[in-house]
């Protein structure tokens, strides 16, 4: 009996660790892949930030060129009309 216990105390002590190392691996491919996911999303958020100053900017841009533009036909027109 003695020896029983002995043997089921070895056995049971040589399958903690790779039970604990399993756990473990588990634990660290899933952070892996949490780094992963959150790293792409913020690359996705960079890049519609991106794109929104992007658009801001040639939004900004055509709004100047065409008060320029009408600007300079106004400009014209009034430089007919006195001359």
């Amino acid at each position: 009996m003695k020896k029983f216990r002995l043997l089921l105390a070895t056995l049971t002590l040589a399958t903690l660790p790779s039970l604990a190392h399993a756990d473990f691996a588990e634990g660290a491919h899933q952070f892996k892949t949490d780094v992963k996911t959150a790293g792409k999303e913020t690359g996705h958020a960079i890049g519609n930030a991106g794109h929104a100053v992007a658009h801001g900017a040639r939004t900004a841009g055509h709004a100047v060129a065409r008060t320029t533009r009408h600007g300079y036909y106004a400009t014209k027109r009034w430089v007919k009309e006195k001359t």
